[in-house]
């Protein structure tokens, strides 16, 4: 199967919607206590801006049209202390890909762009978030090569 990937843009927008809504309604569903269940999970502001950002890109992998996944990427800088080295990161946001697309390599796809990218702005390394319950996505990033940098821990107050 020959996917397209590309640059999202301005236009993307109402058909990135739904699949952004089906990665989101994972995290609802597994932490209903950070995450609510909506119908709007993808700000416009918020992607206008990412897509108009020189230091974020959205990619989208398509087959026939149809989005099959995303990711949305963005270079930031820490915080300007004298105990931090500045040297820039790109965060990935998110990396979703649908439902009925998984295990064909489109996951494989936009992480590959996400390092070209993380290269091409002159980044040291690329960076993430994952929820602990999503174990099939902590295995993809092992095998991709990446490592736990560091862990947040939490204890629920009753």
């Amino acid at each position: 199967m020959e996917y397209i990937i590309r640059e999202a843009g301005l236009k993307d927008y109402s058909s990135l919607k739904p699949l952004h809504k089906e990665v989101h309604d994972i995290h609802a569903e597994a932490r209903p206590d950070k995450y609510k269940r909506t119908e709007e999970t993808l700000d416009k502001t918020y992607y206008d801006e990412l897509v108009s950002s020189s230091d974020s890109k959205v990619y989208i992998v398509e087959d026939q049209g149809e989005i099959a996944g995303f990711t949305i990427l963005k270079k930031t800088w820490p915080p300007k202390w004298d105990i931090k080295v500045q040297a820039p990161v790109v965060f990935m946001h998110d990396l979703g890909v649908k439902d009925s697309y998984r295990r064909r390599g489109i996951a494989r796809l936009l992480f590959e762009k996400a390092v070209e990218f993380t290269k091409e702005c002159g980044a040291v390394s690329l960076e993430l978030g994952v929820w602990e319950f999503n174990q099939s996505a902590i295995d993809f990033y092992e095998k991709m090569g990446m490592t736990t940098q560091a862990r947040k821990m939490e204890i629920k107050i009753d």
